[in-house]
């Protein structure tokens, strides 16, 4: 098979679980980033999360 064949041809195949994400792992993540530093040390006061 050929690169270009290849680059053509595929796909993206996904296959979720049908278990819920709980709320703890949905918030974690931006809390997390709230206290991460940020470049030149800007401090923004609100965060899009």
């Amino acid at each position: 098979m050929e690169l270009l064949d290849a680059i053509k041809s595929r796909r993206s195949i996904r296959s979720y679980k049908p278990d819920l994400v709980s709320e703890e792992v949905l918030t974690e993540p931006p809390e997390v980033a709230r206290w991460a530093p940020s470049g030149t040390n800007t401090q923004h006061g609100s965060s899009s999360f």
